[in-house]
């Protein structure tokens, strides 16, 4: 027989059979809690049974015992439906806040006042993220956001500055990385990824990356990511105002190689292929006449974000179908 456990403070929820302790049928759905032993000796996944009743070692126990607790998922079993109290616990995907001092390999000048920055972790510090993620670089007092351009397995990580010489923030912060041997950063941070373990995809169904400026940081660590899965269905759409956006000839690598299908958007006047962003929705359309499996990544300020989602819906495309790091900081306008 299973029941429902409930894990607060997230509200995590999974099934327990009456026969598996609390901590393997977490395991099952990729919810992680703390683990040293199997046997209940070093006690670091303890939690607090708030309501339910299980069954232990010691003997069988409800949430009104006044021993009851703590309680040791390791070797618990569920015989209720249970409510837990267990602050550390990882829900599926999440990875633990990293705070680590990175080597400044080189800051390089590209195009459009954009900087490639390339770090390095110390010896035996494999920074732990999901591609699609950001960090935080702290400089000085501040916390600075910028998304990571590379994708997770090496000591290596690149970030794409742009800088502009009406935001001083920006200069500053490319100032600091230019007279620094290290950096001190926080990550990882962000809901932009995919990740099997909580999100389940077919790595043929087609994945589309919208982004403008920067944003393609963004989408070169998840597609990078992607290869290495060899997802089948990769297409770039990348918009900017002008030519020198387009900082990376990546894109056009990619699409040589028949990886990705890449689509640079610019007004005409810039040289290059010309769709305007008002057109994304009319190219998916044309691309794929039937959107019920297209996943859509877009990165852009929240004007552009919400102005795609807009188009594609009339496509056929439900918001649950899109990803972008904007419906975390900007709420979607009511109508």
């Amino acid at each position: 027989m299973k029941h429902q456990i409930i894990i607060q403070p997230k509200g995590l929820s999974f099934e327990a059979d009456e026969h598996e302790t609390i901590l393997d049928a977490a395991a099952k759905v990729g919810i992680k809690m703390l683990k040293s032993c199997d046997n209940g000796i070093c006690e670091i996944c303890r939690a607090t049974l708030l309501t339910g009743n299980i069954d232990t070692p010691q003997g069988p126990f409800d949430a009104q015992h006044p021993e009851v607790n703590p309680i040791l998922p390791c070797v618990s079993k569920a015989k209720s439906n249970l409510i837990l109290e267990q602050k550390k616990v990882l829900a599926p995907g999440e990875i633990n806040i990293q705070h680590i001092a990175f080597q400044i390999s080189s800051v390089t000048e590209l195009t459009g006042g954009t900087y490639q920055v390339d770090l390095l972790a110390p010896a035996g510090k494999l920074p732990q993220f999901h591609a699609g993620q950001y960090l935080e670089l702290l400089i000085e007092g501040g916390e600075y956001p910028f998304t990571i351009a590379s994708a997770p397995g090496t000591r290596e990580l690149q970030l794409h500055l742009g800088v502009n010489p009406d935001n001083q923030s920006s200069v500053d912060i490319l100032n600091y990385l230019q007279n620094n041997l290290t950096v001190r950063i926080r990550l990882p941070k962000g809901n932009v990824y995919m990740c099997a373990e909580s999100q389940p995809y077919n790595i043929h169904d087609p994945l589309v990356f919208i982004v403008a400026g920067t944003g393609f940081a963004q989408a070169k660590s998840m597609i990078e990511a992607q290869l290495q899965h060899q997802h089948s269905a990769l297409f770039l759409y990348w918009i900017n105002k002008e030519a020198k956006g387009f900082y990376s000839e990546l894109p056009k690598q990619w699409a040589k190689e028949g990886l990705v299908k890449y689509r640079a958007l610019a007004p005409d006047n810039t040289g290059c292929e010309f769709y305007s962003d008002k057109k994304v929705q009319q190219l998916m359309s044309e691309e794929f006449p039937d959107l019920s499996q297209v996943r859509v990544v877009s990165c852009g300020s929240p004007n552009l974000v919400y102005k795609v989602l807009e188009g594609l819906e009339d496509k056929g495309l439900d918001e649950k179908q899109m990803m972008s790091d904007v419906f975390a900081y900007a709420p979607r306008p009511k109508k």
